[in-house]
């Protein structure tokens, strides 16, 4: 059946975006509206050749040039169109040619704008770059804030020891002639002395963690928490609590790092247990093929769900925890530490059933 050109006429009408079909000589044939609304104001008065007419960078007498060459097809080349008026029109080039028995042959040509997407994508460009500088600020900020604290934190430890041998000498002579006021004061002191030390060693090692080199080996993790628990329950004599310490997948990790997150797992597990009836620790390891999930189970005061984010914030401390000691930094240097080993942790708790902490190390399976 021959196809008369008033039928493909009507087909090219009926597309959305601008269209036209060119002689091999790049004359053309025919041209739908919509590329009359695009270029209309460049065609007028145009003479000779349509697509020189047409001020688009690259060319689209270049662009389809393989067509015209080689029959080959031009599948999404891009170029940029500029009106008269200086308005810049981004579009992807379609290029094919047309053969058939009834008709000589022709070239189309189509032509999608996607000035949107590339607005769109310039828009993405620019939040990223936005994004890139922001965090690289916020990243200097905290890296000055952690020196700062580091320093401050060391400077602190010469008048605190000074404070905490005075205090010592104190109590150590016989010629002081201290009453029992002063001898509790001075007790006092070194109570204070100690937990500040304590501080001040844990915030020297928040700020480090994040940049310490990593010495990774093999780690059995029921010994080392084994280990954490036994000192623990030596430091404070009297604490009745049962741990219990189920098998532990063995991990690849920082021994070191590691043995804090032991210790400030379980002297948080104890803080908030020991004072019930029949306190108790379980410790243990899902069980999986893809990643081993550790977790510390207690039955103690327990907490609020919604807030769990908190619980690894500095010195942020949970309504009903004001009234446990504690210094509020200990799982906060939990996350870093196991994030630094590509792992993650979270909580499950419910106030006055227990508490669960689960983590990961991100290090797989060990054999």
């Amino acid at each position: 059946m021959t196809v008369p050109l008033e039928y493909i006429k009507y087909i090219l009408d009926a597309l959305h975006e601008p269209a036209l079909i060119l002689e091999p000589s790049l004359q053309p044939v025919m041209f739908n509206p919509a590329f009359t609304r695009m270029f209309g104001s460049a065609l007028n008065g145009a003479s000779g050749n349509l697509l020189a007419s047409v001020n688009c960078e690259p060319s689209l007498e270049t662009l389809i040039a393989p067509v015209m060459a080689s029959g080959g097809e031009v599948d999404g080349a891009e170029t940029v169109y500029t009106s008269p008026i200086g308005q810049r029109i981004f579009l992807m080039v379609y290029a094919r040619r047309i053969r058939t028995t009834d008709l000589p042959e022709m070239i189309l040509v189509e032509l999608k704008n996607i000035s949107r997407e590339h607005e769109d994508e310039h828009h993405i460009q620019e939040l990223n770059k936005a994004h890139r500088t922001r965090v690289n600020k916020i990243k200097g900020h905290n890296t000055e804030l952690e020196s700062y604290s580091h320093t401050v934190a060391h400077n602190l430890r010469t008048p605190l020891r000074f404070m905490n041998r005075i205090s010592h000498l104190l109590l150590q002579n016989p010629d002081a002639n201290l009453s029992e006021s002063a001898i509790q004061q001075l007790n006092m002191i070194l109570n204070t002395t100690n937990e500040m030390a304590k501080l001040i060693e844990s915030l020297m090692l928040f700020s480090q963690a994040h940049q310490i080199p990593l010495k990774k080996r093999r780690i059995d993790l029921k010994a080392l928490f084994q280990e954490a628990a036994n000192e623990l329950l030596q430091e404070q004599a009297g604490c009745k609590v049962n741990i219990d310490i189920h098998f532990l997948a063995p991990c690849k990790g920082d021994r070191l790092l590691l043995k804090e997150v032991a210790l400030n797992l379980l002297e948080n597990a104890i803080k908030f247990t020991y004072k019930q009836k029949d306190a108790r620790i379980v410790i243990g390891c899902t069980d999986s093929t893809l990643e081993n999930v550790y977790f510390i189970q207690d039955n103690g005061v327990g907490f609020n769900q919604e807030k769990m984010d908190d619980l690894f914030v500095p010195f942020h401390r949970l309504q009903n925890a004001t009234d446990f000691n504690g210094l509020g930094i200990g799982l906060a240097l939990v996350k870093r530490i196991i994030e630094r080993h590509g792992g993650q942790i979270w909580a499950e708790s419910h106030i006055n059933k227990g508490a669960t902490f689960y983590f990961t190390l991100g290090n797989g399976i060990l054999t």
